[in-house]
């Protein structure tokens, strides 16, 4: 079952059918106000725009910022490198424990340090 809710025409607040207060002025307009505070602060003729608690306040003010859609930040996406993982284990002086204990040998490349070493003969 859909409830059909109201807003109180001072604070913005929603109204759930049965709450608040209705009032008629002479010339016809219906005002719903959520509470008798919303009610006679309308009634003093005080701005709910200078009232930190209504959604007008609010929206001018942009305090409810996580509700817009616009400020939506992009997806994380991660970088990819290049690693030589098997010379940097061996330079490490770890082995890659993983491909010993299935059986598989990795491709045995020289290191940064050795590859120099060879390439100065």
């Amino acid at each position: 079952m859909v409830l059909k809710t109201e807003l109180c025409r001072f604070s913005g607040a929603k109204i759930y059918p049965g709450k608040g207060i209705r009032f008629v002025r002479g010339d016809s307009q219906v005002f719903l106000f959520a509470s008798s505070k919303c009610k006679r602060y309308f009634h003093n003729r005080l701005k709910p725009a200078k009232l930190t608690w209504t959604a007008v306040y609010r929206k001018q003010h942009k305090k409810d910022i996580h509700d817009e859609t616009a400020t939506v930040l992009p997806p994380y996406t991660r970088k990819l490198t290049e690693v030589d993982r098997w010379c940097t284990l061996k330079s490490s002086g770890k082995e890659d424990q993983r491909s010993l204990r299935f059986g598989m040998q990795p491709e045995k490349q020289p290191c940064g340090s050795s590859l120099s070493q060879l390439q100065a003969f």
